[in-house]
């Protein structure tokens, strides 16, 4: 068996909070972020396949310093049975997994927790559940209304099952950067998981060639906004930066 894959980080200490995880970077995503910062994984051809045989070697030579297997993308859940084999062989060896996803397969969620092969899942909302809203900051075609039922259906999944969920939010300026939007995502989402807010950072990479010169957020932004989420109802918001890290944020 096969998987596409765009690329390896043998040992990340940024994904899974408090684990060492080998991640694995999915090829293909059924989403169109124009903010996207992995926008080279988004076409179903990019990268290239790799035996999974490779993929648990590779883990193998490094087993002595992982905690974790994770998968990020694009869109792992597109490809389902690599994910499901390499996640059973990791859980044999003792080893924890992570899903980074946009929530919109909440059937192989379903199906990964009934399994016993998921640990831990970080999920994207990427703006309030308004038709008009998704659409545009996730850049879907078709059936918006679908899409977004699926993602209340996989944090559904997780508080259903315990499953351990972060849902985050990517603060873009001049797409979703107020308040609004922010107490918007929190009145759909608390009640279950952590909430992280976390920096954009332009590059050369991002679809939107208007966003490639877009300044990040600063750190007193994300805490305001982090406050916002906390104030309508968030029990535990943090901020992700590239500079900091994750933060706890308090009122």
């Amino acid at each position: 068996m096969k998987i596409r894959i765009g690329g390896i980080l043998d040992l990340s200490t940024v994904d899974y909070p408090e684990h060492v995880t080998f991640m694995l970077f999915c090829s293909g995503c059924n989403f169109r972020c124009p903010f996207c910062q992995n926008a080279s994984l988004v076409s179903f051809n990019s990268g290239g396949e790799i035996d999974l045989e490779v993929v648990e070697e590779r883990i193998q030579a490094n087993i002595g310093f992982l905690d974790a297997l994770g998968f990020t993308g694009g869109e792992p859940t597109l490809q389902p049975k690599p994910v499901i084999a390499l996640c059973e062989w990791a859980k044999a060896r003792g080893l924890k997994t992570f899903l980074n996803t946009n929530g919109s397969n909440p059937q192989f969620i379903d199906e990964m927790v009934g399994r016993g092969l998921i640990d831990y899942v970080a999920m994207d909302v990427k703006a309030p559940f308004k038709k008009e809203a998704y659409g545009h900051v996730a850049g879907l075609r078709g059936d918006v209304l679908k899409v977004m039922a699926d993602i209340r259906k996989s944090i559904a999944v997780c508080e259903r099952t315990g499953l351990p969920l972060e849902i985050r939010t990517t603060i873009v300026p001049t797409l979703i950067d107020d308040e609004k939007s922010i107490r918007e995502i929190v009145e759909a989402i608390r009640g279950y998981g952590i909430y992280v807010l976390q920096e954009f950072s332009p590059s050369d990479d991002v679809p939107d060639e208007t966003l490639r010169k877009v300044k990040p957020p600063d750190r007193e932004s994300l805490i305001k906004l982090a406050k916002t989420a906390l104030e309508a109802g968030v029990k535990e918001v943090y901020i992700r930066t590239r500079n900091g890290g994750m933060e706890l944020i308090s009122t």
